[in-house]
């Protein structure tokens, strides 16, 4: 089920706007594949993300970029044995779809799915955290203003697309086996809207029934039954949140039996009823733990969670992967890693104040400003 308590949606959807962000508590296994840019940050907790290619456990202050069309599922990750904690996940999406070609480019090409931490792609990690700090510090304060929205979004995504040379950690699935998998679910997208069970999918690719049940136990982790459920649900959530069809309508247009079973298949991938999820979307309200209905807005447990991000990010003067500077109100703050190795300061005849890093470029002379 979803923590309610933590949840909240700033819906770009709403107004036909490409950026969404969203915090949620999670105690199930939540199953995704669209065509947007998805990056998540781990705000409380750990989670499990599990793609086609590569599976990892994401700590807090740990974030993961995953790649348009990316088939994934992000599941919180308890120690066996240990009391349950919570766990509280930030998730952006930039979605291409709201932008025009020109805007959006090759986006199906243009990023890689990619693990983000303090000490794994530290430089990427630092830039992406930075310009979603920025973002979190405008819905902090209330702001909205739309160019500077947008320039926020675009430098995410910029930052985004220049990583193509990360590397995984490990090594993709080069199978026959995991071929057949992704005809599989190629065909499920192509056909989800008709009656499809095992059987069909089966003959249509020339494979055994229980080849094909192994397929989706192996690469999902789910059954057939419950993917192709999914996949439905996904599809319908634009019609969903536009408000004009009614329940059984869209149940019937994805291809559910009908609003019953619908109903259930939204609440066990969303833990909320759809009609009170259309409710929440197009009001912006949220439901609290006690089930009042209250504005959508950053509340204190949120403030607490972000606090970090505004606090981290400041206006920043220089930053690299030993060191950063940034400016705090009238304080100039110097933040150097502690493994960074010796680290000296200096001034110059001329008054520039000098930072001498050990080896590394520059010749290791770092310039930064004059000190009057």
């Amino acid at each position: 089920m979803q923590n309610m308590n933590y949840y909240y949606d700033f819906s770009g959807q709403k107004f036909g706007y490409p950026l969404s962000l969203s915090i949620n508590g999670f105690s199930r296994t939540v199953f995704s594949r669209q065509s947007s840019l998805e990056i998540s940050y781990i705000l409380k907790g750990a989670y499990e993300a599990v793609t086609a290619d590569f599976s990892c456990t994401l700590k807090e202050r740990e974030l993961i970029v995953i790649a348009p069309d990316t088939m994934h599922m992000i599941c919180p990750k308890q120690e066996a044995g240990k009391e349950e904690k919570e766990t509280v996940i930030l998730t952006i999406h930039v979605d291409f779809a709201r932008m025009s070609d020109a805007m959006a480019g090759d986006c199906q090409n243009a990023f890689p799915t990619v693990v983000c931490t303090e000490d794994k792609n530290r430089d990427f990690y630092i830039s992406l955290k930075r310009k979603i700090g920025e973002l979190v510090a405008m819905l902090m304060k209330g702001r909205d203003h739309l160019y500077e929205m947008n320039a926020i979004m675009m430098e995410l995504v910029a930052i985004a697309a220049r990583q193509q040379d990360f590397s995984m950690e490990d090594l993709p699935l080069q199978s026959d086996f995991h071929e057949n998998y992704l005809k599989a679910i190629q065909y499920i997208d192509a056909h989800y809207c008709e009656e499809l069970t095992l059987s069909d999918l089966a003959g249509q690719l020339s494979f055994s029934l229980s080849y094909t049940s192994r397929l989706f136990r192996r690469y999902t982790g789910i059954p057939f039954v419950k993917y192709l459920a999914y996949v439905r649900i996904r599809a319908s959530l634009e019609a969903l949140l536009e408000g004009r069809s009614s329940i059984e309508q869209i149940a019937a247009d994805c291809g559910m039996a009908n609003a019953k079973s619908y109903t259930a298949a939204f609440r066990e991938l969303y833990g909320i009823l759809p009609s009170d999820y259309r409710k929440q979307f197009r009001q912006n309200l949220k439901y609290a733990a006690e089930k009042k209905i209250r504005k959508m807005e950053l509340d204190e447990e949120h403030k607490e969670l972000l606090r970090h991000f505004i606090e981290e990010s400041g206006e920043m003067l220089y930053e690299e992967a030993a060191l950063s500077i940034c400016k705090a109100g009238n304080e100039i703050v110097c933040r150097i890693r502690p493994d960074a190795g010796e680290v000296r300061i200096e001034t110059d005849a001329d008054g520039t104040l000098v930072l001498r890093l050990p080896g590394g470029g520059c010749s290791g002379r770092e310039e930064f400003c004059p000190i009057s």
